[in-house]
């Protein structure tokens, strides 16, 4: 069994929740701890490299950075949410409802259950990749796809600022403020948080690692790749796949070993394949996230400042 994400959907009106991530702060670089801070010192190191790309190497530096940011983020909630495939897959947990929202929530909760800025960061920058999302389907005309066994990209958008905000309504009152969040389901969202930690903390408690077990080995692989050579370079040395190997395998016991792999796939997706079971993480998908951004966040942030 394999899942796939899906990236194009379409946009109804979240002008204003678009306005409030796009207004978050940066990801912090200097006080994370290892492995954040591998992570974080890649950044910088991606932003240089974005000069060896003609198309990209007479943005600003503010730019650059924000573009990576936000292409950094999305993976990193892309790589959480596979996370999610993974522990029903290989924990044999019960799924009430989708399992594509299952993830989602599995992503969102554990950013927040680390409780650092650049985690957080994280999930606003998956938040306002969605909004694009939605806003560049609305512009090329595409459908609603209703059909499909994720999320409209808005819905999405908006659980993770929901989730946000129910774990600490003070701390993200701004955001929900921002986002034009309606009281009362800042109330509900509250109620929601609780209890999908509360659930999720049931379903896996049986399956956390002990201090005294050993752990299991993921393994971790980056295919070379000529086409994706910048992707491939920044990912490796950020250590991103073995940052959510050494964290999964720390926190859970898994039954038996599995892979993670970054590679090129021939169309931009990440991927749990439970045959094989490997979590394929796509190049490609970087490529994607960098047109997302550098072909509709000024176009929206234009629409939105006319709007108002």
């Amino acid at each position: 069994m394999t899942h796939r994400i899906s990236y194009r959907r379409h946009l109804a009106g979240a002008m204003t929740l678009a306005a409030a991530l796009m207004a978050t702060a940066p990801m912090a670089t200097g006080q994370q701890s290892t492995p954040q801070s591998r992570i974080a010192a890649g950044i910088e190191e991606a932003v240089k490299g974005l000069d060896n790309v003609p198309s990209l190497k007479k943005l600003s530096p503010e730019k650059k950075k924000a573009l990576v940011e936000f292409t950094l983020g999305n993976t990193m909630f892309v790589m959480a949410h596979e996370m999610g495939h993974i522990v029903v897959s290989e924990l044999g947990l019960p799924v009430l409802g989708k399992e594509e929202d299952a993830a989602d929530s599995f992503a969102a909760l554990t950013a927040l259950r680390i409780r650092s800025a650049f985690s957080e960061r994280v999930l606003v920058e998956a938040a306002k990749g969605w909004v694009l999302s939605a806003y560049r389907d609305k512009s090329q005309g595409n459908e609603l796809a209703f059909y499909d066994e994720h999320g409209l990209d808005l819905q999405r958008a908006y659980f993770v600022v929901c989730l946000m905000v129910g774990s600490d309504p003070e701390k993200f009152k701004a955001l929900a403020k921002e986002a034009k969040l309606p009281e009362e389901r800042q109330t509900s969202c509250v109620r929601d948080y609780k209890n999908a930690v509360w659930s999720w903390e049931l379903a896996l408690k049986p399956h956390l690692r002990a201090a005294d077990q050993p752990k299991i080995a993921i393994n971790v692989s980056y295919k070379d790749d000529e086409k994706y050579a910048l992707q491939a370079k920044v990912l490796r040395d950020m250590g991103l796949l073995e940052a959510f190997a050494a964290h999964a395998a720390d926190r859970f016991a898994w039954k038996q070993p599995f892979s993670m792999e970054a590679r090129g796939c021939g169309e931009p997706n990440a991927t749990w394949n439970a045959g094989t079971r490997t979590m394929t993480l796509c190049y490609e998908l970087a490529a994607e996230f960098v047109e997302l951004y550098q072909g509709y966040s000024k176009k929206f942030k234009r629409k939105y400042q006319a709007a108002k």
